[in-house]
């Protein structure tokens, strides 16, 4: 478990919660079939999300500089400003990070979430010294359209990750071996039935349980289950815990 723990300032527009396996092009497949597959659902439920409680309106002019001008922030408030340029607007999340040395906090657009109109910059942050708010940057998409982010939208992922433990990591690429005929025969078979099933309609649900075509175990997830929350202590919230559902 990663110590973290965060400093919400007084009159902050975040609101901060464990991401939702929730995706609305996943609603619409038929019968949420897209839910069925395990590596998505998981990927998305990683991390917290950050959403505003207003609406965010902005529009930009097409151009591509380090210029204030060239993007326009509609319904001014006071923790967004246009002073990085490049179609992005700042955004101050009132949100301040505390970690262990060796925990840093990757920033990202969430994860297997579409938008057409905006996209939020990816960000890293050694939060054991960092003291202040963790920044945004949400980059336009479309020059001339008016962007509006309805609150309640999320649109960041934060994820805590340890750079000391990825660092000086190789990886060890070598050749696939073709001459191990088990592995061959075991491979061909695993695949036949797959096709089969999925022919159908249906999800073998074999990766999600760990089991080959036979049902018989090859191995284990590091974490099936996903279980984050948020714990408020803050003196101007009720407290309350919101927790990950079980995927």
């Amino acid at each position: 478990m990663i110590n973290l723990s965060v400093e919400k300032m007084m009159g902050c527009p975040v609101v901060i919660s464990p991401m939702s396996i929730k995706r609305d092009w996943m609603d619409e497949t038929p019968q949420g079939h897209a839910y069925r597959c395990f590596p998505v659902g998981q990927a998305n439920m990683v991390g917290w999300s950050l959403s505003c409680t207003e609406d965010i309106r902005f529009i930009w002019n097409g151009v591509n500089d380090t210029s204030s001008e060239t993007i326009k922030i509609l319904d001014e408030k006071q923790y967004l400003y246009t002073g990085r340029g490049q179609s992005t607007i700042s955004f101050s999340t009132g949100l301040v990070f505390r970690s262990e040395e060796d925990i840093s906090l990757l920033t990202i657009n969430p994860v297997n979430s579409f938008n057409p109109d905006f996209e939020t910059m990816s960000s890293l942050i050694s939060t054991s010294f960092y003291d202040n708010p963790i920044p945004l940057a949400i980059k336009a998409r479309v020059p001339n359209k008016e962007v509006l982010i309805e609150a309640g939208t999320v649109i960041a992922t934060v994820i805590p990750i340890s750079l000391t433990m990825l660092n000086n990591t190789a990886i060890n690429l070598v050749d696939y071996s073709d001459i191990d005929q088990k592995r061959q025969k075991s491979n061909r078979e695993y695949g036949e039935a797959a096709q089969v099933i999925n022919q159908t309609g249906k999800w073998t649900d074999w990766y999600r349980d760990a089991v080959n075509e036979k049902g018989e175990s090859v191995g284990r997830h590091e974490a099936k289950t996903l279980k984050l929350s948020v714990i408020d202590n803050t003196s101007f919230q009720n407290n309350y815990i919101l927790e990950k559902k079980e995927i």
